[in-house]
């Protein structure tokens, strides 16, 4: 049967077949077999040949002509390229336009002359490959125009057979604007992405309906602790325990069931550098149809905000609790002058009979207490008068040394330790003296079976950091008294309540809960602080601040600046129950360019150390921790590495320490409070070891 589509005539008329008519050898290009195909039709004589054929080979050009106008007509550059050697055979209009170059042109280039498919091996095998394979590949490359530009291109190279030779049908399309518009696209991600990164707040979002991360920002990465890998994918009970993970997710859940944004003022969550407390606000994304499709959070760290929050409402209750005390003992004051007066004039009555002169000399012994009392108030309130006169603290303490040494008893051991230089400060020497008293009498009611009472000088500078951490304090160089027992201790409760009047944790009877007082008002009044340390067992540390005298050489000289020790890159552990010192220790390392990981007890060191203990070079470790000492924690890390540097830190002397048997021979030990100078050049010293 004869193929509609073959312009030859059918074999039966072979006899008068035009000679014109003779079929090539080689498969010509399609432009050339259409112009062949025209002179065929134009050769035909008036004969009846030319009825029989010219309708066909009529449709026939009809056809290629309007392949021909379909494919010039293409917004894309269609090239036919032969296998092996890359030329072009044959090529649309829309090429010439595209490229700048004539049909004639085009036709003596190859395809890698027009492009840098030579140093794409996908490219250059699917092109020059002798294998017989029919495979197709979509590249991307640029194509040279003839005025020395170019455009990139989205380039489909399909391999494919003809007549039994090979060629590749190459399709390129024009994407530089899509480029274009992709780049803006990406830049304005890009854009985005990093507003949100730089965000100083944690921002995430979950699917609705698992409630796993889908996406968080950088500050989210560096709170948590985790990369974004880590992260992703994962719900509330993969990354944090238990009890915070139940939370979180009943307050996901609650969001969504509102379908409206939901704040929870405060959050605790656990991360590699200690719990911090979160502000978080939550609300549902929705769809079209109205229903959540994601969780959106914004999450924010408060943890120093909460921390310089308590630090000021203890300020102020203190400062509110010494104006009424104040006001109290003046108007009381007054009271006992009327009193004292009338009773010493009564004492001195000579016809008042012995019975009522016995009563009176009661009034008058119970009018004195009470004015010892409102003396005490108005020192706390820091309205009492103070002389004051340049004098060094070593020799101060050593004066009262003796008698410290009769208050406290013959059951506790006083041991003194000063400074290797004078300490010049601005003082009234005689309520130093008081303060020295107030404490050791404390500390020996806090050593019922006897103990140690340790008292220390030292000079310390205290620096902006500090202060910032503390929340008390002026920087500048100090004396510093520390006073420490190996008494009963104090919980945290207790500790922050020891200076307020009243307060006492004697027996009924046994003290006026003053005495702590008017050592806060002293001090205060002095321009120093009082920094307390305690925990229930093992003793209490006080550590006085007085600022050194203005015009003393000494001061001058700690004033200058020292030279500031070298920080690194390694990886220390921190290991601290409490959390403000969590905080200050992390500022101060990570601020010289070291790498930190938090701990808040012993047994998260230990874990923390299971999990990054390669990395770490250094632990830094509290002594004295709840649940778990220092010592012990030291030891279920050094399991896992016999190597492992720890540097203890405590707020207990070294005397107190040894004599609890809670510092093995040859350790390392930093004394709190941390002063960052003395932290880093130590923490140096060990790392360089």
């Amino acid at each position: 049967m004869k193929n509609p589509s073959d312009p030859r005539p059918p074999d039966d008329s072979d006899t008068s077949r035009d000679p014109a008519d003779t079929d090539d050898t080689a498969d010509p290009p399609p432009q050339d077999a259409l112009e062949a195909l025209q002179r065929k039709l134009a050769g035909l004589g008036e004969n009846s040949m030319r009825k029989t054929y010219y309708p066909e080979l009529q449709q026939r050009l009809e056809e290629l002509e309007r392949l021909k106008a379909f494919l010039d007509h293409s917004n894309d550059a269609i090239f036919l390229v032969e296998v092996l050697t890359g030329r072009i055979v044959d090529l649309n209009e829309s090429a010439c336009r595209q490229l700048g170059w004539s049909r004639d042109q085009l036709l003596q280039k190859s395809l890698f002359d027009l492009s840098d498919l030579q140093d794409n091996p996908a490219a250059v095998a699917l092109i020059s490959s002798d294998e017989d394979a029919e495979v197709r590949d979509l590249i991307v490359t640029e194509l040279y125009r003839n005025d020395g530009g170019s455009f990139w291109a989205e380039l489909m190279l399909n391999r494919m057979h003809f007549r039994d030779r090979a060629y590749v049908l190459a399709v390129a399309r024009d994407i530089t604007q899509r480029r274009a518009v992709e780049e803006a696209l990406r830049q304005s991600e890009e854009f985005l992405k990093n507003i949100v990164d730089h965000i100083p707040a944690m921002i995430f979002a979950k699917d609705a309906q698992h409630l796993r991360f889908i996406t968080i920002n950088k500050y989210g990465e560096e709170l948590l602790g985790y990369s974004r890998r880590e992260i992703l994918g994962k719900g509330n009970d993969e990354l944090f325990p238990p009890e915070q993970a139940q939370f979180f997710s009943q307050k996901d859940q609650e969001t969504l069931e509102r379908r409206q944004l939901v704040e929870v003022p405060e959050e605790v969550v656990s991360t590699p550098f200690g719990d911090r407390v979160l502000r978080t606000k939550k609300i549902p994304l929705l769809d079209e149809q109205g229903k959540a499709r994601y969780l959106l959070g914004i999450a924010e760290d408060i943890t120093e905000r909460k921390q310089l929050e308590e630090k000021l409402v203890q300020s102020q209750k203190m400062e509110a609790i010494g104006q009424l005390a104040g006001g109290v003992a003046h108007d009381f004051n007054n009271i006992l002058m009327v009193i004292l007066g009338y009773g010493s004039m009564l004492r001195n009555d000579a016809t008042l009979a012995a019975a009522h002169r016995e009563q009176v000399d009661r009034i008058m012994d119970a009018a004195d207490k009470a004015a010892q009392l409102t003396s005490g108030l108005l020192t706390f309130s820091r309205k009492q008068v103070i002389k004051t006169q340049t004098a060094d603290l070593n020799e101060v303490i050593r004066r009262v040394e003796k008698f410290l040494s009769r208050i406290i008893g013959e059951d506790v051991q006083l041991r003194a330790a000063f400074a290797g230089h004078p300490l010049p400060v601005d003082i009234d020497a005689n309520q130093i003296e008081q303060v020295l008293v107030n404490l050791s009498t404390n500390a020996r009611d806090a050593m019922p079976q006897g103990g140690l009472l340790t008292v220390e000088t030292s000079l310390q500078r205290i620096d902006a950091g500090f202060v910032q951490a503390n929340g008390i304090g002026e920087p500048g160089p100090y004396a510093v008294i520390s006073i420490s027992d190996t008494g009963v201790g104090m919980d945290d409760a207790t500790r922050k309540r020891i200076f307020e009047p009243f307060f006492t944790t004697k027996d009924v009877g046994k003290g006026t809960g003053l005495g702590m007082s008017i050592v806060y008002g002293i001090i205060k009044q002095h321009s120093g602080f009082v920094n307390v340390y305690s925990e229930p067992g093992i003793g209490t540390t006080f550590r006085i601040y007085l600022p050194l005298s203005v015009t003393s050489p000494l001061a001058e000289a700690a004033l200058r600046d020292v030279e500031q020790p070298k920080g690194g890159s390694e990886t220390i552990m921190v290991v601290e129950d409490e959390a403000d010192l969590r905080v200050l220790l992390e500022q101060i390392l990570s601020g010289a360019g070291y790498r930190v990981i938090m701990a808040e007890n012993g047994a998260v060191a230990i874990q923390q150390y299971r999990q990054f203990g390669r990395e770490i070079s250094l632990v830094l470790m509290d002594m004295i921790m709840p649940g778990m000492s220092g010592k012990d924690a030291c030891k279920g890390i050094r399991e896992i590495d016999p190597n492992a540097r720890v540097l203890y830190t405590s707020g207990y002397t070294m005397d107190i320490i040894k004599s609890r048997d809670l510092l093995e021979e040859g350790t390392e030990l930093l004394m709190k409070p941390v002063r960052p100078r003395e932290l880093l050049k130590k923490v140096r010293e060990m790392l360089d070891a």
